[in-house]
């Protein structure tokens, strides 16, 4: 009876029901499409922040950022009257420099000490992030004096000139073995081997596959970072295929701290919690222990960088 009645109703006011359905479908229709916008959202702000964070991470240790001293540029270069090898009137210089990058504060290592006595931690990893500029070229060389009348100077163009490159590449000093935590955690190898606990001390490295093709690097060669000669033991690209690797080239802790002159410092710790529930306590307790350092979870990241998103 009530079916009846319903259909002669709807039969009736043919055009109040096709507005009424409509209406209804286009609701639903808008409620599916921000339903998969949001998770689409955040499905891509977790891979991001996975990539920044690292696979495990649920807390990150950095020193607080302090502001340059003013007029402080970028590296400086200085050369000696005597630097360089000299040919047919001109001299070839090259430098390198391993500084830890810049707008990167450095930790004192030990407080990883204090970060693993902290209740509710299960793992942390310190790295030490640092940034490789090189710069050669050549100018003329005025070492025997200026040239007789009639003689071409020397230098890149033969005519006095000069010529310099400046490039720059990314490094990370990682604790070796640990691949659950930290920066080793977002990597794949894609060839050789990865960094082992015995390799604390010892001249080796993972290149990213990207540097290694834009270098020509192979498994066994070397790359020059500072003062040091790295072997190439591994070549790793990111484990999700698509983001890029954190640095161009991954060492040892240790070496990192030598060949940077930053030895006993770090510039981040990821922290790993025992369990989801005990995140909020454990950065309330290092916040309390590390006040001259910043702690951050995730979800703060993710507060920072979508905003009204989140």
């Amino acid at each position: 009876m009530f079916g009846t009645y319903l259909f002669r109703e709807l039969r009736h006011r043919t055009r109040q029901t096709l507005i009424i359905a409509m209406g209804t479908a286009v609701a639903i229709a808008l409620v599916m499409v921000v339903s998969a916008f949001s998770a689409g959202v955040r499905d891509a702000q977790s891979s991001v922040l996975e990539g920044v964070y690292g696979v495990g991470t649920d807390v990150t240790v950095t020193a607080t950022p302090v502001a340059p001293e003013e007029g402080a540029g970028g590296p400086n270069f200085a050369f000696g009257a005597e630097d360089g090898a000299a040919a047919d009137g001109a001299r070839e210089l090259s430098q390198t420099q391993l500084t830890v990058a810049r707008g990167q504060g450095t930790l004192d290592a030990s407080v990883l000490d204090t970060i693993a006595a902290t209740e509710g931690v299960q793992a942390a990893t310190a790295t030490l992030t640092l940034q490789s500029t090189s710069f050669s070229g050549e100018i003329p060389d005025f070492g025997e004096g200026a040239p007789a009348p009639g003689e071409q100077p020397g230098g890149a163009d033969g005519a006095g000139g000069s010529s310099f490159s400046v490039d720059s590449i990314s490094a990370l000093g990682v604790e070796p073995g640990t691949t659950a935590l930290g920066a080793l955690s977002a990597v794949a190898l894609v060839d050789g081997r990865e960094l082992e606990s015995s390799d604390a001390g010892a001249y080796v490295a993972l290149v990213s596959e990207t540097y290694a093709v834009s270098a020509e690097l192979a498994v066994g060669d070397t790359v020059e970072l500072g003062d040091g000669t790295l072997e190439v033991v591994g070549i790793v690209a990111a484990s999700d295929g698509e983001s890029e690797t954190a640095a161009d080239v991954f060492l040892p802790l240790d070496v990192a701290q030598s060949l940077s002159g930053s030895s006993g410092l770090v510039t981040s710790v990821a922290v790993q919690a025992q369990s989801a529930d005990a995140v909020a306590a454990v950065q309330s307790d290092l916040e309390a222990a590390l006040p001259d350092a910043t702690v951050s979870t995730q979800a703060d990241l993710a507060s920072s960088i979508s905003g009204t998103l989140s």
